[in-house]
C-alpha cells in the first residue's frame, strides 16, 4: 500500500524533473485545485439518481474512470502545495479530523443532516 508520503514524494520528483516549480504559484496551485474540482462536478451536472447509481454498481467503468482522473488532478494539486510549503498533509489531515470529530459529535450528529459552522467561521 502507497502512503501519502510516497505520493507527495512523486508529486515533488515529477514537479522538479520538469523545472515547474518556479511557475507553480501557491495561488495558481490552488486556483488549480478548484478548476480540477469543477470538472470533478461537471461529470455529474444534468444527471439523474440512475446516472450515479449505474457508476456505483460498476455500470459505468467510462465515467468512473473520468472521475478517478479528476479525484488525482485535486489530489495532485493538494500535495504540491504541501510540498511547497513544506509539510506534512497526512499529519495536517490527522489534525483536521480531529477539529471536525470534536465539532461533530457521534452522540449529536448521527443519521442528521446537520453542518456546525468551525470556531474560526467568519460571518
Amino acid at each position: 500500500m502507497t502512503d501519502i508520503k510516497e505520493l507527495q514524494s512523486i508529486a515533488k520528483d515529477f514537479i522538479d524533473k520538469r523545472d515547474w516549480r518556479q511557475f507553480q504559484t501557491l495561488k495558481d496551485l490552488a486556483m488549480n485545485s478548484s478548476i480540477e474540482s469543477n470538472e470533478l462536478m461537471e461529470i455529474f451536472l444534468w444527471h439523474d439518481k440512475n446516472f450515479e447509481e449505474n457508476i456505483i454498481s460498476g455500470n459505468d467503468k467510462e465515467t468512473l474512470n473520468k472521475i478517478k482522473n479528476e479525484i488525482s488532478d485535486i489530489l495532485f494539486s493538494c500535495l504540491a502545495i504541501a510540498d511547497h510549503l513544506n509539510f506534512d498533509i497526512s499529519e495536517a489531515y490527522k489534525n483536521k479530523m480531529s477539529e471536525l470529530e470534536k465539532r461533530y459529535d457521534v452522540n449529536k450528529v448521527k443519521g442528521k443532516l446537520i453542518k456546525i459552522p468551525s470556531p474560526d467561521h467568519k460571518k
